[in-house]
């Protein structure tokens, strides 16, 4: 481990997190000799932190082992994987975040874990949508628009229940005011979907189950989508997903592909919860094997 690269990339906007990248960085010096340490600030900007995760990655020698700590939630991940993916990077997930589905998936708890455990590297499936990569989820419709119902308070003082403080708040709305968009299934009864979503992992929005069957390395992501309909039937598919048992809402159309068009030419699309200006359709595909992860060595 001494002759590795290793970046810390966490969110600065978060005490705690500086705090758990400081420790990191003071004890890889310390208890591993790993002199090569770099700490690397997110700086609220995307598109700054991606090229800036670009350069440390390409500045490091190809002979050498290559290392990027994450410390915050699914979103900070998802900015470390368009560095990562496809590549001999290896991510080390530490949990910080809102919802931590990516951390949860691979059973890491605790943050200190990896400073007591150097772990086991393995390969897992993510997504891609044109240029795009996505670790969780790909959503469009009410995923996108519950994002205006989960401000930074609610967040900070609901934790994952957040989510589903936001989506209620979502159901609450005129039918007028609430999401449509062409339908993803050509046989589809109504007129409009409500929600798209495009899965890799078991869970969405802090323990929301939408893939019961996942697999770290599976080759095929799970559909799910809600029609435009009335609100006690919406209930209803919540109520089902809440449950963990998706496939038993009547509301809820499931399928697992590998390849699928998502959202339209009115909609934005969403990944790992965070939006991009980015409308549909567009084309996600299965990168199997495309993520390089650390996780502790499973006794």
């Amino acid at each position: 481990m001494q002759n590795s690269a290793i970046a810390i990339y966490y969110k600065s906007n978060c005490a705690r997190a500086r705090g758990y990248a400081e420790t990191y960085q003071q004890q890889f010096h310390q208890d591993y000799g790993v002199t090569n340490v770099t700490l690397i600030a997110s700086s609220g900007h995307r598109g700054d932190d991606v090229k800036r995760l670009i350069n440390w990655r390409d500045a490091q020698s190809a002979t050498r082992a290559r290392e990027c700590v994450v410390i915050g939630g699914d979103g900070s991940l998802n900015i470390v994987a368009q560095m990562a993916a496809q590549s001999t990077v290896a991510v080390t997930v530490i949990p910080c975040g809102t919802g931590n589905d990516f951390a949860s998936a691979l059973e890491i708890r605790d943050w200190r874990w990896r400073l007591e455990d150097q772990g086991e590297v393995l390969e897992r499936t993510i997504g891609k949508a044109g240029d795009y990569y996505f670790i969780n989820h790909a959503g469009a419709g009410l995923t996108v628009a519950m994002q205006s119902y989960q401000g930074s308070f609610s967040r900070r003082w609901l934790g994952r229940y957040s989510y589903i403080s936001a989506l209620l708040r979502y159901l609450l709305l005129p039918p007028s005011r609430r999401c449509k968009l062409q339908p993803l299934s050509a046989s589809s009864s109504y007129g409009y979907d409500e929600l798209q979503i495009v899965a890799l992992n078991r869970t969405i929005g802090g323990g929301i189950v939408v893939y019961p069957q996942a697999a770290i390395a599976s080759d095929t992501l799970a559909v799910l989508t809600v029609p435009k309909c009335a609100r006690w039937r919406q209930m209803s598919a919540l109520y089902w997903l809440l449950r963990g048992q998706p496939k038993r809402s009547s509301m809820i159309t499931f399928a697992e592909v590998r390849q699928v068009q998502l959202g339209d030419a009115d909609n934005i699309i969403e990944f790992d919860g965070d939006r991009f200006e980015l409308c549909g359709p567009v084309t996600i595909e299965v990168i199997r094997a495309g993520l390089r992860v650390r996780r502790p060595t499973l006794t």
